[in-house]
């Protein structure tokens, strides 16, 4: 199987950007052009969910710095023969079949640590703002009621649980201590002994649900995580409870949630993803006034982008000559050769 560098022939070499990071830096992709690649802006796919409209736009490609929405299948990749590189600006795959990118000898790379401290400042943003109703609070000042007094929760001394002990789940309860938080945290693989001492009691999602006043999640989506925050778990909650989701909107059961939020058994909702993106104008969400929806703007921080970008960057580099990017999935595909 042939590696990124062996198949860098010049029409390989073709960098296609359908990232909506990429879009809000472009001028950071220069790099890429001084060292020889053609790089071509194809920002109208970001979101593009047509498998076929997807392969046309990126065919004959050696790399693409692909949106989180750009699903690589294995029926994908067989016929995208000339790619050998797809980049990911954040940490999400889950629509990257990685199996089959590296049967396919496509290199995967995401961009790990580039994001944290920003999803973290907007998950802190996301659960004061749903907390107080600044939303609301401003809608009804542009409205004229400027003496509407509607009577907001604090964060601090409140119980949170985080769903998802990881690089940015930890950012939280780091800025949680700040609030004077209790902190719960729901991970298989943290270390109970570890984090008690540190303020974080390590439960199991049913005993954690029961005694939050804020739910955020910051799981990977995959199989076993799909829908983990149902209709049982949601029956869990207190009806002054909310949820923040800035991982993936398929982590909570987007049915169940609405059911929710619309009969009152939990407070609000701040979400940052959905299940399907970008959110259908006519979906139940936007309807609901207990709802937050900001977008997938958690990662869209200034320094943020210019760090995924540059990561991205260099990890192109890295893969045309021959070796592992920082964040790479699949580094096998290095070592393969021809069959």
């Amino acid at each position: 199987m042939k590696t990124p560098e062996a198949d860098a022939t010049p029409v390989r070499r073709r960098i296609v950007l359908t990232s909506e990071t990429a879009a809000k830096a472009p001028e950071q992709f220069g790099r890429l052009t001084d060292a020889g690649f053609a790089v071509e802006q194809r920002f109208d796919l970001a979101d593009e969910h047509d498998a076929e409209v997807l392969m046309r736009g990126i065919d004959g490609a050696w790399g693409v710095v692909a949106n989180s929405s750009n699903r690589f299948d294995r029926a994908t990749l067989h016929r995208l023969r000339h790619l050998r590189v797809i980049a990911r600006t954040g940490v999400g795959y889950d629509a990257i079949d990685v199996a089959a990118a590296t049967a396919h000898g496509v290199l995967v790379f995401t961009t790990p640590g580039t994001v944290t401290e920003s999803v973290a400042d907007f998950t802190l943003a996301l659960m004061l703002g749903c907390l107080r109703d600044i939303v609301g609070l401003n809608a009804a000042v542009r409205s004229g009621q400027w003496r509407a007094r509607r009577l907001g929760r604090d964060l601090c001394g409140t119980t949170v649980a985080i769903v998802g002990l990881g690089a940015i789940g930890q950012a939280v309860a780091r800025r949680l201590a700040g609030f004077s938080c209790r902190v719960l945290a729901v991970d298989p693989l943290a270390d109970a002994q570890f984090w008690e001492p540190r303020g974080v009691s390590i439960l199991r999602l049913e005993d954690a649900l029961p005694q939050a006043d804020v739910v955020t999640v910051h799981v990977s989506l995959t199989p076993e995580t799909r829908g983990m925050i149902g209709p049982r778990e949601l029956a869990l909650l207190r009806p002054t409870a909310m949820i923040v989701n800035t991982s993936r909107g398929a982590v909570l059961d987007e049915a169940a949630l609405v059911d929710a939020l619309q009969s009152g058994s939990i407070a609000g909702a701040a979400l940052d993803v959905v299940e399907r993106e970008p959110l259908p104008p006519d979906h139940a969400l936007v309807s609901l006034d207990n709802v937050v929806l900001t977008g997938h703007a958690a990662s869209s921080s200034v320094c943020a982008v210019r760090r995924m970008c540059d990561a991205v960057v260099n990890g192109v580099l890295a893969a045309a000559a021959g070796a592992a990017p920082a964040g790479c999935l699949n580094p096998s595909v290095l070592t393969k050769s021809d069959p």
